[in-house]
């Protein structure tokens, strides 16, 4: 391979590059994926604040609440109803459209027992015991502090939505443990 001239300033030699220099060309380090995304982690992790959730106090049950909770224990029990008529064996209880009460329509299906019992009126639970807690409250969906408020911790329980972050979460808590409400979640 022929070498090129070199040019030569007035009054300096030329100078001719070995055979190393020549082959290895200078490469700066260049940031790579993973050099850039560690560098964002360390930023992200001063950014953020730990806050600690704060521990819900357990208030002390009235009476009326525990015999609740006693007559839930004696609450008569009712079928699962599920609604699978016809054919078998693509109407199965794992496929969660067939495991749902489902009302049988058409002349031609088979309403007997095998089928699953179908829902009455009978089956029904009491009034005082219908739509309770197991832990003998009534269940309200607490969002800010005006339902917070709104409710009586004799007889009702707060369950805070989980669409409520968790700075605001804590503050919930710490405004239901002064008022003596019981929380759920």
């Amino acid at each position: 391979m022929p070498e090129r001239p070199v040019m030569k300033d007035k009054g300096q030699k030329a100078k001719v590059p070995t055979k190393a220099e020549a082959k290895v060309p200078k490469v700066e380090k260049k940031e790579t994926k993973t050099d850039k995304k560690e560098v964002k982690t360390k930023k992200e992790i001063v950014k953020k604040k730990f806050i600690p959730y704060i521990e819900k106090i357990k208030q002390k049950k009235p009476k009326e609440i525990i015999e609740i909770q006693k007559s839930l224990r004696n609450k008569k029990s009712h079928p699962v109803f599920r609604g699978r008529f016809g054919k078998k064996q693509f109407r199965r209880k794992s496929i969660k459209k067939w495991d749902k009460w489902r009302k049988p329509h058409g002349i031609d299906i088979d309403r007997c027992l095998a089928h699953g019992r179908r829902p009455k009126i009978g089956y029904r639970s009491d009034a005082v015991l219908r739509d309770i807690h197991p832990s003998g409250y009534k269940e309200v969906l607490v969002c800010n502090f005006n339902d917070l408020s709104k409710m009586d911790n004799k007889t009702q329980a707060a369950r805070i939505s989980k669409t409520v972050g968790k700075r605001k979460r804590n503050e919930l808590i710490k405004k239901a443990n002064e008022s003596a409400i019981w929380v759920l979640n």
